[in-house]
């Protein structure tokens, strides 16, 4: 097919997501080019690219003149907020399509207006106890603790605090506001339970559940701090409960932004013991872990492709959505991390060849080098490597795992493990 043939596709950026959009644009006769500060040597991207542009994402003006000297078609990112919210804010301005408008991207991805949503379509949510701007006003006794303070408009955990106790709550809202962009902030009920993410495909204004997870955390710190996925398990142990509770909701929330195409993600909790779930916070756009590489090759649906064909054509001709399993076939996906403690990386050993021994693995990523700092946080930055595994059983899952464990290692000055990873064993044992 050469259904892109003479159309130009810009990329902001070289983040997770970018080579494959840089593949199916090219494959599909688009000319590609990829727009950064980073010199060629230091963006994939560009090196994959047809041609770049020495551009930073965030020069907005200068984007918009290189856009309009080039004649470029279409302007996209891969799953990089900052990168997405510039390409959103050039096709707006100049009129080019994208797959969602400001409007219906601030009411998922603004947590308050977010809640309202969930309030409208009676999507379970922790109870809210303050949202706003003006923190002298909140009067702490009204508070049960504990609760969870956050920014209203950030991702990646940054800002986000876990307060057990009233001493500490007002400088945790501060912080929380110190990090929002619009220097406001949420405090809710820090809700009990296993976490999960899932993902809603939306195709010519159809919506459909793509996949649910259980989401593996891992503390880089003691004390109220918050957690970092260590991996993600698909489909979730609770999916069943999911769609008789939830989904047919989430469906509704999702058909009310009259979206022509796109993708959501929500995450949330779930309560075994009292069977409950709490949708806490979205995003109008696909998360960190891009589940799309697996849902492909299990289910022939990916819609980062229809999210690109919109970019160009303006529209989505054809498109599987009927092929949807969240089920996954029968099959079990992983998405399984090395979590920094925070320090130099050494050295990385096992990396490059662990596709030999482990075939599962569909794809991997590597976000720093030897030599980088990696920081001291407890944020999604922390993530150093990413595997995404595709297997036919739990026992196939528990031994490649494993497998990557041993194999794989990030070492710091002294030649201690610099990662957490994901103890396997350990987690299945627990949930018999």
């Amino acid at each position: 097919m050469n259904k892109y043939k003479g159309k130009k596709l810009l990329l902001l950026g070289s983040n997770v997501g970018t080579l494959d959009l840089l593949a199916y644009a090219k494959a599909d006769g688009a000319y590609t080019i990829v727009a950064d500060n980073l010199p060629l040597e230091k963006s994939i991207g560009k090196q994959y690219a047809d041609s770049n542009a020495y551009i930073s994402t965030g020069d907005f003006e200068q984007l918009k003149r290189f856009v309009r000297s080039e004649k470029i078609d279409g302007v996209f990112a891969g799953i990089s907020e900052f990168n997405l919210l510039n390409a959103l804010r050039i096709c707006e301005e100049m009129s080019l399509p994208f797959y969602c408008t400001r409007e219906q991207w601030d009411k998922i991805e603004n947590k308050e207006r977010f809640r309202h949503l969930c309030e409208q379509f009676r999507v379970p949510a922790p109870k809210t106890f303050y949202s706003g701007s003006d923190i002298s006003c909140v009067d702490l006794e009204q508070i049960d603790l504990p609760v969870i303070v956050k920014p209203v408009d950030s991702c990646s955990s940054i800002g986000v605090s876990i307060c057990r106790e009233k001493e500490g709550l007002k400088a945790a809202m501060e912080e929380a506001r110190a990090h929002s962009p619009g220097n406001s902030i949420i405090v809710e009920e820090l809700f009990d339970g296993e976490e999960f993410t899932a993902h809603y495909t939306v195709v010519n204004h159809r919506v459909s559940l793509s996949c649910i997870d259980n989401r593996i955390p891992v503390c880089v710190h003691d004390g109220n701090v918050t957690s970092i996925p260590v991996a993600r398990v698909y489909p979730s142990s609770f999916i069943n409960e999911y769609l008789n509770q939830v989904n047919e909701r989430m469906i509704d929330l999702c058909e009310s932004l009259e979206m022509e195409c796109g993708v959501l993600f929500v995450q949330g909790l779930y309560d075994k013991r009292k069977n409950r779930f709490a949708v806490f916070e979205a995003g109008l756009r696909c998360a960190g872990e891009a589940p799309y590489r697996f849902l492909e090759k299990i289910n022939g649906v990916n819609f980062m492709r229809a999210m690109l064909d919109y970019s160009l054509l303006g529209r989505v001709d054809s498109f599987p959505l009927e092929k949807d399993d969240p089920y996954l076939k029968g099959r079990i996906a992983c998405v399984t991390s090395f979590v920094s403690k925070g320090g130099v990386i050494a050295k990385i050993d096992g990396y490059d060849s662990i596709e030999k021994d482990v075939p599962s693995i569909i794809d991997k990523e590597c976000r720093y080098q030897v030599g980088d700092c990696t920081p001291s946080g407890d944020t999604l930055r922390q993530i150093v490597l990413r595997f995404v595994l595709i297997c036919d059983s739990q026992q196939q899952l528990i031994n490649d795992v494993t497998r990557i464990n041993r194999s794989v290692k990030v070492y710091d000055s002294d030649g201690n493990d610099l990662c957490h990873t994901f103890d396997i064993s350990h987690y299945y044992t627990s949930r018999q």
